[in-house]
């Protein structure tokens, strides 16, 4: 078991409270976690159980994703970090299952996100039933390189990165490829990113960039990424 400790950094703007809360309550019995930032976005306020471990930040405005996994990074106080989207359950433990496993402490790693053979999908209208995915035999997790800076299916919905890998997402991309920037610049810079295998998660998909008032938004960002990626 890993000595290390690791925040977690949730951006949301509660598209489904129900969802956020089962997640939240999943990592707070990791003991391997010892903060989780949530940039609560949506304006209207978010009332959580009170719990040392928890810390909830509201921006005056919308940050949007990549701007809040910024803003949580800078607030983190562990090198170790988990951004992870509020649409997804992961299984119990994921966080020390991770760490114990070393791949974070290879000279050499990147980021670590999650392979598509790992995730289970949920309508949107399934939102009610959705439920934390069994537990998993952690003689089953296994790190498989991405041989390219592509984000693969649902890559960037929960990954795992050192701080010092981790490099701050230009403003003028706001919600989607921001996992492909961080993705890429590792990449240059000689690392190597994972993707996990053998572990069980859920995931409603697109449940907030899904939504009317982000159409345009992505659009300008689909525009945007061409000088980046």
């Amino acid at each position: 078991m890993s000595n290390y400790k690791i925040s977690v950094i949730i951006p949301t703007v509660l598209k489904s409270t129900r969802v956020l809360l089962k997640l939240v309550s999943i990592l707070l019995r990791d003991n391997s976690v010892s903060e989780i930032i949530i940039i609560e976005n949506s304006g209207r306020g978010l009332y959580i159980p009170s719990n040392e471990k928890i810390k909830i930040y509201s921006p005056k405005e919308n940050l949007y994703v990549n701007a809040s996994w910024n803003l949580g990074v800078s607030l983190a106080e562990n090198e170790r970090l988990l951004i992870i989207n509020d649409d997804i359950l992961c299984c119990e433990n994921f966080c020390s299952k991770v760490l114990a496993s070393g791949i974070l402490e290879k000279p050499n790693t990147g980021l670590v996100g999650l392979s598509i053979s790992c995730i289970k999908q949920f309508k949107r209208e399934e939102v009610t039933d959705i439920e934390p995915p069994p537990i998993t035999n952690e003689n089953l997790l296994e790190f498989k390189p991405l041989n390219r800076y592509i984000s693969l299916g649902d890559w960037g919905s929960a990954f795992f990165c050192k701080k010092s890998n981790y490099h701050n997402i230009p403003d003028d991309l706001k919600i989607i490829f921001g996992d492909n920037y961080l993705l890429k610049r590792n990449f240059d810079l000689g690392k190597i990113n994972y993707q996990i295998t053998g572990l069980n998660f859920n995931h409603i998909h697109s449940l907030s960039s899904a939504s009317n008032e982000f159409s345009r938004i992505i659009s300008s960002d689909i525009r945007n990424s061409k000088k980046y990626l």
